[in-house]
């Protein structure tokens, strides 16, 4: 089966890079400017700042950025790909869809972890704020086909459970 458009937008690592950028950006100006007020407190708070942004907030936020992956899918399946790997997770294994962030961050639950763990997380448009109609109208679009997964699924479980019932 043919896949449809891709979901994710095209240059994820460009969408990572400027925002780590502009969040670097901005906590050294509010390093620079907390550390201009001169005297101990500056130095202290600058210093206090810059170990902060070493040891908690890189981590945490490239710990998040990995997350992000690239997702397209067709009438059955979601296809998840992270440079030249892919995986492909049936509609029926996702548990649920989200929105993460208000930059239109989207994540996937997952009933089982695959290679990507129990969570996918997708971004399906640079422009989300302004296009958000179209991309809420694609993902729900995905929303119905993973209910009507889920409903063939449980068809298809109760129908083999009757027939090992009465095959006993």
């Amino acid at each position: 089966m043919e896949r449809s458009k891709s979901l994710s937008v095209k240059s994820i690592k460009a969408y990572k890079l400027l925002l780590i950028g502009a969040v670097s950006f901005l906590f050294i100006f509010y390093v620079l400017i907390n550390s201009s007020r001169g005297g101990l407190f500056g130095i202290l708070s600058a210093i206090t700042y810059v170990f902060i942004m070493i040891f908690y907030w890189y981590p945490n936020l490239t710990k998040f950025f990995r997350q992000i992956k690239e997702v397209a899918y067709d009438q059955e399946n979601l296809y998840v790909k992270e440079g030249s790997y892919e995986i492909q997770v049936p509609f029926h294994q996702v548990k649920d869809i989200e929105i993460v962030s208000l930059d239109g961050l989207y994540k996937f639950k997952l009933y089982h972890n695959d290679q990507f763990g129990d969570e996918v997380i997708c971004k399906p448009s640079l422009w989300y704020p302004l296009n958000y109609k179209k991309i809420d109208a694609e993902l729900n679009r995905i929303r119905a086909l993973v209910r009507k997964a889920h409903h063939e699924y449980k068809e298809k479980i109760g129908l083999d459970k009757g027939l090992a019932s009465h095959s006993l």
